[in-house]
C-alpha cells in the first residue's frame, strides 16, 4: 500500500469521445494494432521496448502496481522499477492501471475496487508524475455491472482485446509458436483490420520471440502498430489525469 493518504476526491473529468465504464474490444481505425502488455513491468520490460523501438512501434502497458508474486512495487525508490517505469513514459508508450495487486475485482466489493484503482494511481504518480485514465481488469472479468459502474465513477476506460495471444501458457521456446500462430491466424491480409492484442511483458519468450514475430507480421502485412489511446482517436492529454496529490 502507497505511504500517503489516498485520493479518492481529485476531479475526474471525462474528456474526448472513448467510452467511460464500458469495455471497448478493438480500434476504431482499419490498419492499427495496438499491442497491450499486462502485469508489468518485470526484467523483460527493457528488452521489449528496445524491440519497439526498432521498429518504431507504440504501445500500451497495463501496470500492476505491487505485483506480489513478483515480490515487487513500482514506486519503491530502493529499487529500479521507478526508472523503468519513468523510460516507458518517456519513449512514448502509453502507460495504464492493472490494479494495484491484480485481485479479482468482482469478489472484493466496492471499496475493495476503490482500493486497487486509487493505490496504482499514488504509484503511478510517485513514478511518472500522471495518474491513468485507461484501465484493464485483471483475470479478463468485464461483464460485473457493479464493478463497471465503480470504474466509471473513478473516470476510467476499461480496455479490453480482439486478440489473446495466451503467452501465460505458452512461455516456453518451442510451445511460444503456438502464440505466434494464434497471432498470425487472426490477422488478416492487407492491412485492413483492426485489433487489440493481449501480450504479457514479464515473460520470457513474449520478449525474445513472440514480439519480433509479431512486429514482423504487423510490417508485412501493412498494419501500424500504436498506443490504445491512438486506436481509439484519443488525445495524448485525455491518456491520463493531470492532480495534486494530498500528503
Amino acid at each position: 500500500m502507497p505511504d500517503r493518504d489516498s485520493i479518492w476526491d481529485v476531479p475526474r473529468r471525462r474528456l474526448g469521445v472513448v467510452p467511460y465504464g464500458q469495455a471497448i474490444f478493438t480500434c476504431a481505425n482499419p490498419g492499427q494494432v495496438a499491442l497491450t502488455f499486462d502485469d508489468g513491468p518485470s526484467y523483460w520490460t527493457i528488452p521489449i521496448l528496445d524491440e519497439l523501438a526498432q521498429h518504431n512501434a507504440k504501445a500500451t502497458f497495463f501496470i500492476t502496481g505491487n505485483n506480489l508474486n513478483r515480490g515487487r512495487r513500482i514506486n519503491d525508490e530502493s529499487t529500479d522499477w521507478p526508472e523503468v517505469i519513468f523510460e516507458m513514459y518517456a519513449r512514448g508508450h502509453q502507460l495504464a492501471s492493472h490494479t494495484w495487486t491484480h485481485k479479482h475485482l468482482e469478489q472484493i466489493g466496492h471499496r475493495g475496487v476503490f482500493e486497487e484503482m486509487v493505490y496504482n494511481e499514488l504509484a503511478s504518480y510517485d513514478t511518472f508524475g500522471r495518474v491513468p485514465t485507461y484501465m484493464r481488469p485483471p483475470y479478463g472479468v468485464w461483464r460485473d455491472k457493479e464493478v463497471n459502474e465503480d470504474i466509471d465513477v473513478l473516470g476510467y476506460h476499461i480496455i479490453m482485446y480482439n486478440i489473446d495471444t495466451k503467452d501465460y501458457m505458452h512461455n516456453d521456446r518451442d510451445a511460444i509458436q503456438a502464440s505466434v500462430d494464434i497471432f498470425n491466424d487472426a490477422v488478416s491480409e492487407g492491412g485492413n483490420g483492426s485489433y487489440i492484442v493481449l501480450m504479457h511483458d514479464i515473460h520470457k519468450w513474449t520478449a525474445l520471440k513472440l514480439l519480433p514475430a509479431v512486429l514482423e507480421t504487423i510490417e508485412q502485412r501493412g498494419y501500424k502498430a500504436v498506443t490504445v489511446g491512438e486506436c481509439l482517436n484519443d488525445e495524448p492529454d485525455n491518456w491520463y489525469r493531470r492532480v495534486s496529490i494530498r500528503t
